[in-house]
């Protein structure tokens, strides 16, 4: 079955804008950071955001892969 662009569209669209809501919680504010593998910064809100973005997305659609900057590709 072909997948449905526009569906597919509106779910990232909705995931983005609850994303960058969420980021932007974290605007101004102290947070936690860390260093990472190559001596990049990732931060509690990079963390937040990475967890938000795969719930909505791995559960809407399972069978997608998940590749991300944060945490191991699935």
């Amino acid at each position: 079955m072909a997948p449905d662009r526009a569906a597919d569209l509106a779910l990232l669209t909705a995931a983005a804008l609850a994303a960058g809501a969420l980021a932007l919680g974290f605007f101004g504010r102290d947070q936690r950071t860390w260093m990472k593998d190559g001596n990049s910064i990732v931060g509690e809100a990079d963390m937040a955001v990475d967890r938000l973005l795969a719930d909505i997305l791995r559960a809407a659609r399972p069978d997608y892969g998940w590749l991300s900057e944060e945490t191991a590709d699935t």
